[in-house]
């Protein structure tokens, strides 16, 4: 009998424990489209940014961690390598014309790209564009960047 009263009284605690574990998991930026290797048929196409227990937020606005798992911030689109994230942490990403910002919290954009192969990443930037260190100690050096993919672009 006192297996069972043990039981009802821990369970509660356990799934309560089991819920804040699975709300606060890793931290995560990826493309839902294109696909890594995609062969692109135009100049115009749609790309779609994904996130995992981040809160995307525009630019210019603090927004208050809720809790010590979750990050907030925009998305950064890197096209060709054109700047290293890891090499400037603290230093806010840059404007260029192969480091697109989307400091309204976009999570969608049409880009045009003449024909040739590319690789794309994404980098979390926070209020003032600074790239975004995790908590969870995943990425490297802490950062949060999406896998780099590589697309190629055949437009007719």
């Amino acid at each position: 009998m006192k297996k069972y009263i043990l039981i009802v009284f821990l369970s509660p605690l356990l799934l309560s424990l089991e819920k804040n574990k699975a709300d606060c998991g890793d931290v995560e930026l990826f493309f839902v489209s294109p696909k890594d290797e995609s062969v692109i048929k135009q100049s115009k196409f749609k790309v779609q940014f994904g996130s995992r227990n981040i809160q995307i937020s525009p630019a210019g606005i603090e927004v208050e961690r809720l809790k010590d798992c979750h990050v907030s911030g925009h998305h950064h689109l890197i096209i060709n390598n054109s700047y290293n994230v890891q090499e400037n942490i603290g230093i806010p990403i840059p404007f260029d014309r192969n480091i697109l910002h989307f400091g309204g919290g976009q999570t969608e954009t049409l880009l045009t790209l003449p024909p040739g192969k590319y690789s794309l990443q994404l980098a979390l930037g926070d209020s003032q564009h600074r790239p975004v260190e995790s908590t969870n100690g995943k990425q490297e050096k802490n950062l949060i960047l999406s896998e780099e993919i590589n697309i190629e672009i055949i437009a007719n």
